[in-house]
């Protein structure tokens, strides 16, 4: 896997000291990652464990280390990052339909809440699809106070969707706009080849506006590479 020399790096403040990543043009040949997703697409899995939207695939460790030398070379800087280590990487198809969401999958989430020591975890999204209506993805900042937004999250695993709805404003699908808990602040809108990364802390979801447009296809669906990784940021 190739990454390009030549791709073009831009920087777009969130709020606070949280910054988003754009990379365009990332890989030399992104096709060749929907021709490895087609050979391997009966190898995804749901994704149970996290707030995915949809079957991933591990990709090899050596692709992980590949974008972990990017990051490094490229991203940690202006991310605020001095310190990075890749997690894991995984290819993943967007496909859950409205009705299938569970209620925290229809409000924004962070993938990691705030550590000591400025440790935590970043993330990235590269966007492997044509079609710009699949949807990028939305950033988010919590307005509700701390002991409001644990009691929604804990509420959401005994309330149906008609009362999670009337908890928070949260639309019926995917969080594609603010609610009675979180302001939306900015949207990463998808590109072909595009990758974002962010802070794990900043809340984000999935920017789908018209699921109908999902298909259990890697070739005409919401494909992406999903990736993780440790950081430390610069002292404050």
């Amino acid at each position: 896997m190739m990454f390009n020399p030549r791709a073009k790096i831009s920087v777009v403040p969130l709020y606070g000291e949280e910054n988003l990543v754009i990379v365009d043009d990332l890989l030399l040949e992104p096709r060749k990652m929907i021709e490895l997703a087609g050979r391997a697409r009966a190898e995804f899995s749901d994704a149970d464990h996290n707030y995915f939207p949809g079957p991933e695939l591990n990709l090899a460790p050596e692709m992980t280390q590949a974008f972990d030398q990017f990051v490094v070379q490229h991203v940690r800087k202006p991310l605020g990052a001095r310190r990075t280590t890749m997690l894991a990487t995984r290819l993943a198809l967007a496909t859950l339909q409205p009705p299938q969401l569970r209620n925290l999958q229809r409000v924004c989430h962070f993938d990691t809440v705030p550590q000591p020591n400025r440790e935590g975890t970043g993330a990235m999204v590269l966007y492997l699809f044509e079609d710009p209506r699949l949807g990028g993805t939305g950033f988010f900042r919590q307005t509700c106070s701390a002991s409001e937004f644990e009691h929604m999250v804990l509420q959401s695993s005994v309330l149906d969707r008609q009362a999670f709805t009337e908890l928070t404003g949260a639309g019926d699908g995917y969080a594609v706009a603010s609610d009675r808990y979180f302001e939306k602040v900015y949207t990463a809108q998808p590109a072909f080849n595009r990758a974002i990364f962010y802070h794990g802390t900043v809340l984000h979801s999935a920017d789908i506006h018209s699921p109908a447009l999902l298909r259990d296809d890697v070739h005409t669906g919401r494909l992406t590479v999903n990736a993780f990784f440790n950081l430390r940021r610069n002292a404050a």
